[in-house]
């Protein structure tokens, strides 16, 4: 094995097609095959499966296509240290929408009183664009509600979060206790796809076999809150969120008197994710912040 077939698988990856990386990397296509076919030999596995003259990833190409940019990254960190002679590690750090709207800030803040000199590049998206990434090397850590279950990442639970229905404050239901089948016929104000809330919500309705009236769907949970204000429908938002609404009047809540609508937080990482020391400091950080002490700075925020 060597770094240039590397370099040539992932290329293929990135294409999926043996002739464009060919004339990508600008050599011939006979190169790129015997590559390719050099790798699969050498682990006995088939990355690629070729059907009707396309190709598609199998789980050993997915595993080695995460490695490999791994390795591709670390060559590009050592020889950007190596000629500016700066040890300071990077940490790519994702967090889920509401996460990003009130905890990455504050816990941020704190971590940096313990490390001022931390170097962080942070990624505000769903949960499960947020998980790609992880599996693609393009993220080294993510704050995500767990959308599904990825052999290849780990999960460390972090905080647990109650979601609410919410709507505007002349709404009939408004401070009521209803039943979520009560709810059936209400449009609701949705999140895009990808995101944990809209899978929750999704998961509830089916669970009780009932439809889900969808009226608006935004991307980002300020673009829900002002969709309810201004009577586009109902909506389920983390309690966390609408706080300062509630207090002030600008929105309501319905409570349901089915389970709570609970989901959990987890800190996620790709189990083969070479481990620096930002990234080793950060996880242990967060692991010694108990879910009291995540709640008092979700306050502070607030």
């Amino acid at each position: 094995m060597s770094i240039r077939k590397l370099e040539i698988f992932i290329e293929v990856c990135r294409h999926l097609n043996m002739s464009k990386a060919a004339q990508s990397l600008f050599i011939s296509q006979s190169s790129v095959s015997q590559a390719i076919a050099s790798l699969e030999k050498d682990y006995k596995v088939c990355l690629f499966e070729r059907l009707n003259h396309s190709l598609y990833l199998t789980d050993a190409g997915q595993d080695l296509l995460f490695l490999a940019q791994q390795v591709q990254r670390s060559l590009e960190q050592l020889d950007s240290r190596m000629r500016s002679k700066a040890g300071q590690n990077t940490l790519r750090l994702g967090a889920c929408t509401t996460i990003g709207s009130c905890l990455i800030h504050p816990l941020l803040a704190a971590y940096r009183q313990k490390y001022p000199d931390a170097d962080i590049i942070v990624e505000i998206g769903n949960s499960q664009n947020l998980e790609q990434k992880l599996l693609t090397a393009k993220l080294d850590l993510a704050i995500v509600q767990k959308s599904r279950f990825y052999r290849q990442l780990q999960y460390l639970p972090l905080l647990t979060d109650d979601l609410i229905v919410i709507c505007w404050p002349g709404h009939p239901l408004a401070w009521q206790t209803v039943s979520l089948r009560q709810l059936q016929d209400e449009a609701f104000v949705a999140r895009e796809q990808g995101s944990g809330t809209e899978a929750l919500l999704e998961e509830s309705f089916a669970l009780s076999d009932l439809p889900l009236k969808t009226s608006w769907i935004c991307s980002g949970t300020d673009a829900v809150k002002q969709a309810v204000m201004h009577q586009a429908g109902l909506a389920v938002i983390s309690r966390f969120l609408v706080q300062r609404e509630l207090a002030a009047g600008t929105l309501a809540a319905i409570t349901l008197t089915e389970r709570p609508l609970t989901r959990s937080f987890e800190l996620a990482y790709h189990k083969d994710k070479l481990q620096d020391t930002c990234f080793r400091q950060f996880t242990a950080f967060c692991g010694s912040q108990s879910e009291a002490g995540l709640l008092r700075l979700i306050a502070s925020k607030t």
